[in-house]
């Protein structure tokens, strides 16, 4: 019987060596001793760039404070900050929502109303960000 474990706990320490003791083809353990190795190249780079993201985001009083919002990490709260510059150059959320490209097409005739999906207009890191944290 195969059992299944959360996606997150296989980096932790019991996850990974759940993961090692798989037994597997020859091909197959090379191939996730490699990518293992790769990880923990990779993971101290990771470290890094976030401990810079989040000292950039401690001088950003209004980062801080888009990131009071649910589901509004450092990241997205960042970029959105940049991309968006000052907000008053907008006269209306709405107008922001459409300069993002958040804004779905609407179909709309008699009592039938449709909202497409969101355009590939506007600012791709931000429509990015906004799928991975919704």
């Amino acid at each position: 019987m195969v059992r299944r474990v959360a996606v997150q706990a296989l980096w932790r320490t019991a996850g990974r060596k759940e993961l090692e003791a798989l037994a597997l083809a020859p091909w197959a353990s090379r191939r996730r001793q490699d990518l293992l190795e790769l990880l923990d190249q990779l993971t101290p780079k990771i470290q890094e760039l976030t401990q810079a993201l989040e000292q950039e985001v401690e001088n950003r009083p209004v980062t801080r404070r888009l990131m009071t919002h649910p589901g509004i990490g450092p990241l997205t709260a960042l970029a959105f900050e940049l991309v968006i510059g000052t907000p008053e150059r907008f006269h209306c959320g709405k107008q922001i929502s459409s300069y993002v490209g958040l804004v779905p097409p609407e179909e709309s005739s008699g009592d039938r109303r449709r909202l497409g999906y969101i355009s590939k207009q506007g600012n791709a890191l931000l429509r990015h960000l906004r799928s991975k944290s919704a």
